[in-house]
């Protein structure tokens, strides 16, 4: 665990550094958004606190199917002026979860957390600068949890509904603030 917050405390400071001054601007934004994904921990929400136009850093807390999920990271917004931006991201948090359906599959139930990339576009609605988020990650997940999937593939008696699948994909909408 003191691992984890290492990490994270790292990811916080090495994205505060990208602009020294939070104190908000004429250009800051703010958005509050609700949605499914690894960017909101699952089924939840975000925050996403725009320093300059192409920079977005944001946190999310959610439902994982499991327990609470979360993550932190940053957008780079490549046409932030336009209707629509395609984005480049960078998360730390989780990124994959197992959730046995019986008891006795429940001792596999894992949680994992690490380092996901992705892309996602924002479509702004025209609603007070509001917009809509749809995003492709790939996880990098942790060798543990991926040894507990490989456990539960091989088990005789575990019937694997589904198949772990390598990318994950996000839906939410952002209100502008």
């Amino acid at each position: 665990m003191k691992s984890t917050l290492i990490k994270v405390a790292l990811v916080l400071v090495l994205l505060g550094m990208g602009n020294q001054a939070f104190a908000q601007s004429e250009t800051d934004k703010i958005y509050l958004g609700i949605g499914i994904g690894f960017d909101y921990g699952g089924i939840g929400g975000k925050i996403e606190y725009l320093p300059e136009e192409h920079i977005g850093l944001f946190g999310g807390v959610g439902y994982d199917l499991l327990s609470a999920g979360w993550n932190v990271g940053v957008t780079y917004k490549i046409l932030p002026e336009k209707n629509v931006s395609p984005n480049l991201m960078v998360l730390y948090g989780y990124n994959g979860v197992f959730k046995g359906a019986d008891n006795y599959t429940a001792h596999y139930n894992m949680t994992s957390y690490g380092w996901t990339v992705g892309v996602n576009v924002d479509v702004l609605t025209g609603i007070s600068g509001n917009k809509l988020s749809v995003g492709l990650f790939l996880p990098f997940r942790s060798g543990k949890f991926m040894d507990n999937y490989d456990a539960v593939k091989d088990d005789p008696n575990v019937e694997l509904k589904n198949e772990l699948i390598p990318v994950g994909f996000s839906l939410g909408y952002n209100i502008g603030l």
